[in-house]
């Protein structure tokens, strides 16, 4: 999927009640894009042409390697079911729900983070075909190929980019009503720009 459905699918399903959970929630959305992104940086500021860096670089094995370690089921899995386990005896140690609680320590964020961060990595297991990560690594560098691409039309991607625009449209509508922030929904304002604005983006500048 595109970065921004993971992020409001994380603040989604693990922001609720309080806005501060979707806001560690839409972080951990996207965290494991986050060292593809920080690689073209760098390699753009260095001169590297868009075409160059999506249709060879990226496939290079240490790029790979990072796109594993940010989607590594090792990480966010051990993550959320640590800060799970904490989330869970403080509830019943204290008699009320943590996540609701200002008190309650830095568990239900991390909680929020990193299962939003685990949802995206198993979401991109499942819709990544040439392109798939190492989920796995380093004990293993396999991938599981899946027979459905998010982007690529030989694999029903373009069908599966409608879907996702308009799980992303209603999502916004669902996070738009749940919260009241006037920060929170300018950034979702921001999301549904985005599903025009990164297919445009890839289009007129990898013709496709």
């Amino acid at each position: 999927m595109n970065s921004q459905t993971h992020v409001i699918m994380g603040a989604a399903l693990f922001g609720k009640p309080m806005p501060r959970l979707a806001w560690a929630a839409a972080a951990g959305g996207i965290v494991p894009d986050l060292p593809m992104y920080l690689i073209i940086a760098v390699l753009r500021l260095s001169g590297y042409p868009l075409n160059q860096i999506f249709r060879e670089i990226y496939w290079e094995h240490w790029w790979q390697i990072a796109n594993g370690l940010g989607h590594s089921f090792w990480i966010w899995g051990g993550l959320a079911i640590i800060s799970g386990v904490l989330v869970h005896r403080q509830r019943h140690s204290d008699g009320h729900d943590v996540m609701l609680a200002g008190r309650a320590g830095a568990a239900p964020l991390v909680f929020a983070f990193s299962a939003s961060a685990l949802l995206h990595s198993f979401i991109d297991f499942l819709c990544h075909r040439d392109d798939a990560h190492m989920h796995l690594w380093p004990f293993t560098e396999w991938r599981f190929r899946s027979p459905v691409s998010y982007w690529d039309s030989r694999h029903y991607g373009d069908w599966f980019g409608l879907f996702e625009a308009f799980i992303g449209v209603v999502l916004v509508v669902v996070l738009f009503r749940r919260y009241k922030s006037r920060l929170l929904r300018a950034a979702l304002l921001l999301v549904l720009a985005l599903y025009v604005a990164v297919p445009a983006f890839f289009f007129f500048n990898l013709g496709g």
